[in-house]
């Protein structure tokens, strides 16, 4: 089989949503707000792929779209959160080191689980994750063809996001992305 249909077929599996309680704290200076995606955040440093994301996410969001049949209005641009940044790139890693393809973490860990202990405490968490993908636009593409992780983009829910890819040696795949999406 062809490795774009595994990444496609990843995919059908690879969204989640939780709401929720995930306790109360600040912003704490972690975000960044949007200006298509080439801003610095305060307390970590946004690499080119981390631009490329956050503006592919949001130029997603800047024109309504049908996810699966059902309609969604645009939606406001996404900010950069470091925290969700960090726990996206420790699910990727997990993935590629361990040669999995899950939501829940080789620890048994939730996606919910992962942000808080980053120390995003949310009241709205989602993540969509994808495996095999060479580039921003492709994985884009998967996710915006897939109904469930068409909808985790465009949710006016959610207003801040973290995103990685690890590239992984020895695995089943030769990418991990995942993208996780927050409110507080």
């Amino acid at each position: 089989m062809h490795l774009n249909n595994i990444a496609r077929i990843l995919l059908l599996t690879g969204a989640v949503t939780l709401v929720g309680c995930g306790g109360s704290g600040g912003s704490g200076g972690d975000n960044v707000a949007d200006d298509g995606g080439t801003t610095t955040p305060t307390d970590c440093q946004m690499t080119d792929l981390d631009k490329q994301l956050l503006k592919a996410h949001n130029e997603a969001r800047a024109q309504a779209r049908s996810c699966g049949g059902e309609d969604y209005d645009k939606a406001p641009a996404l900010t950069w959160n470091c925290k969700l940044a960090a726990a996206a790139s420790a699910h990727s890693k997990d993935m590629a080191d361990n040669n999995f393809f899950n939501h829940t973490g080789s620890n048994g860990l939730s996606v919910g689980a992962r942000v808080k202990s980053q120390g995003y405490f949310y009241q709205r968490v989602g993540e969509n994750i994808a495996a095999g993908y060479g580039s921003v636009s492709q994985v884009m593409k998967g996710w915006l063809d897939s109904p469930g992780h068409c909808a985790n983009i465009m949710s006016k829910g959610y207003t801040e996001m973290g995103a990685a890819k690890v590239d992984a040696s020895g695995a089943d795949y030769p990418t991990y992305w995942t993208t996780v999406f927050g409110h507080r």
